[in-house]
């Protein structure tokens, strides 16, 4: 049916694509392997979780300010509104 170069060239063929399987499979877990997260005791662990914590809590104090802040601003806005409103009408 395929004679013998086509049964030679067949089995080259299947031995090249199981060649380029093995590499890619090899490449895959050396990246795999050494794309980790690099250990670390359990000490610096709590320290690292200790300073999120800390930033995550420092950031949501800053936010709370910056809502407090934006709050007055706008009552001073709306009392400004106001003022203006009342010039207006008794400038006309």
């Amino acid at each position: 049916m395929l004679g013998t170069s086509g049964l030679v060239l067949f089995v080259l063929f299947v031995a090249g694509m199981v060649a380029i399987f093995v590499l890619v499979v090899r490449a895959l877990r050396a990246v795999i392997t050494k794309g980790g997260t690099p250990p670390m005791s359990a000490a610096q662990f709590h320290a690292f979780t200790e300073e999120h914590r800390r930033m995550s809590d420092r950031a949501m104090a800053a936010s709370e300010h910056v809502d407090l802040r934006l709050a007055d601003l706008s009552a001073r806005v709306d009392e400004l509104r106001g003022q203006v409103q009342r010039i207006l009408t008794d400038v006309e």
